[in-house]
């Protein structure tokens, strides 16, 4: 049975991969990792506020020549082994994981959309397995979640929350048996710990200056506690939004704040320990989502699987311990996630169909448009960096210029400079600066171009290529330009 379901998620997958075009973020990371050595990474970390582990993990297929195309293979293979993990290992009864497994929240936006959230069910599956065992198999448990914490900001909250819990029971215990100081117990506890703490230091050198260096992060907080509490409110209603792929009216909202709240109660009661990480966690991530980086499908869904992972624990220390009555708890959290996962499937569907059916990102059309159609001497020049990243890692054997920065486009530095423009003519002047024998260029334009007057001019351009795509600001238009 796991082996049938695990060929059938990878099947479907595959099909929905087969019918995705990468666009900006997930050539962003893919060009990071071709373009860069390992100290020039941490120096760009500083400017995506993101950790090392998905950019290390993508360099050796980047560098050797992996083709742009293949990217979602490697979120696909993370996604399906944490699938087979969760078949074979999670506590839940065989129809509520193969529902979970074929529902939005393990189908397409992890897998599909190539980006590091693809790591967060593995890695948690793998804390999962190892938390009844923490004391004794301390160092594997800590490196489990030294790894969580280079995965994405927003698991940093639970990897330390989860840190801190393991070092009060360490703490506690000697206090009770101090004995267990000289015993194996406490070395593997320590050790795990240090790994923990490690990374979590880490990080901070990784990402120290962030919200310096990165115009797009503003933290905002304002004087009025009331206002803050709206933001916050607002906040967690579009996570639950974008989790689950539905609009909330303000009534309905306050509706899922009262089943939230007596869900949260009801965890508090089945095991008090882990319900407050899960809160924490979560309040956490709210504060993100409300200050730092607003929710998107992938983030939001980081709390689903973090109340899979919650879940998991407590039946499993249950199950051990044979706790009277869990397994009635046990049913009624199972149906609750299998309702949480058939909203989700019905609320997303429309945007998986939405994919299959047109380009998520006009990139790989304009890329494949250009290899055939445009000779090699064509000159091909950004009107604007981020229509153009996809477009350049598909088409790795063309530079394209963009006269903004005068650099040929890669990945972009999150910094003041790329949020300013220039006007039409001086584009037209730094490209004949640097190709002054070109007679005319094609110049690329998408969504969001950084030409000041640039529409003035379109209709003495000769249009040759136009692709609309599901992200608006992913459609491209190429334009040929006479001298």
């Amino acid at each position: 049975m796991p082996l049938v379901c695990l060929l059938l998620y990878i099947g479907l997958n595959l099909f929905l991969l087969m019918r995705h075009e990468n666009w900006r973020d997930e050539a962003q990371a893919w060009q990071i990792a071709k373009n860069l050595g390992i100290k020039e990474l941490f120096q760009q970390l500083r400017f995506e506020g993101h950790p090392c582990l998905w950019y290390l993990l993508l360099m050796p297929f980047a560098k050797l020549g992996v083709p742009f195309s293949c990217m979602g293979f490697i979120s696909l293979a993370l996604m399906a082994a944490s699938v087979w993990i969760f078949l074979k290992k999670a506590p839940f009864a065989w129809p509520v994981k193969i529902i979970l497994a074929f529902g939005s929240f393990f189908v397409y936006y992890y897998p599909v959309i190539a980006r590091s959230y693809s790591m967060i069910p593995l890695v948690l599956f793998w804390l999962a397995m190892l938390y009844p065992e923490r004391k004794k198999r301390g160092i594997e448990y800590g490196t489990a979640l030294a790894v969580m914490t280079q995965i994405h900001v927003y698991m940093v909250g639970l990897s330390f929350l989860l840190s801190f819990c393991w070092l009060c029971e360490t703490v506690w215990d000697c206090w009770r048996d101090k004995e267990l100081i000289h015993k194996r117990v406490f070395l593997p506890s320590a050790a795990g710990l240090g790994l923990s703490f490690a990374s979590g230091l880490f990080l901070i050198w990784e990402l120290a200056g962030s919200l310096n260096l990165n115009p797009g992060i503003h933290i905002n907080i304002s004087s009025s506690f009331s206002y803050n509490l709206y933001r916050i409110s607002v906040g967690s209603q579009w996570a639950v939004d974008n989790a689950f792929g539905i609009g909330l009216s303000d009534q309905a909202w306050k509706a899922v704040l009262v089943l939230v709240f007596v869900g949260l109660v009801i965890l508090f009661w089945l095991s008090w320990k882990e319900a407050l990480i899960f809160t924490g966690t979560v309040l956490i991530q709210v504060l993100m989502f409300t200050y730092i980086y607003l929710s998107s499908e992938q983030k939001a869904m980081i709390l689903v699987h973090e109340l899979i992972f919650l879940l998991w624990i407590i039946f499993e220390k249950y199950r051990i311990t044979g706790k009277k009555g869990w397994k009635m708890q046990s049913i009624g959290w199972q149906i609750c996630l299998v309702t949480l996962s058939l909203i989700a499937a019905n609320g997303h569907a429309w945007k998986i169909r939405q994919d299959i059916e047109q380009p998520y990102s006009a990139g790989e059309d304009a890329a494949e448009y250009i290899r055939m159609e445009l000779p090699e001497e064509e000159l091909l020049i950004a009107a604007g960096d981020v229509g153009a990243f996809s477009i350049a890692a598909y088409l790795p054997e063309r530079e394209i210029w963009y006269p903004l920065t005068e650099e040929p486009v890669t990945f972009a530095v999150w910094n003041e400079e790329r949020l300013e423009s220039i006007e039409y003519e001086e584009m037209l002047l730094r490209v004949k600066k640097r190709y002054p024998q070109a007679s005319e260029i094609c110049l690329i334009c998408s969504g969001t171009n950084n030409i000041s007057g640039l529409d003035q001019h379109l209709s003495e351009m000769e249009e040759i290529f136009h692709q609309d795509a599901m992200l608006q600001e992913e459609s491209v238009t190429l334009y040929r330009v006479e001298f």
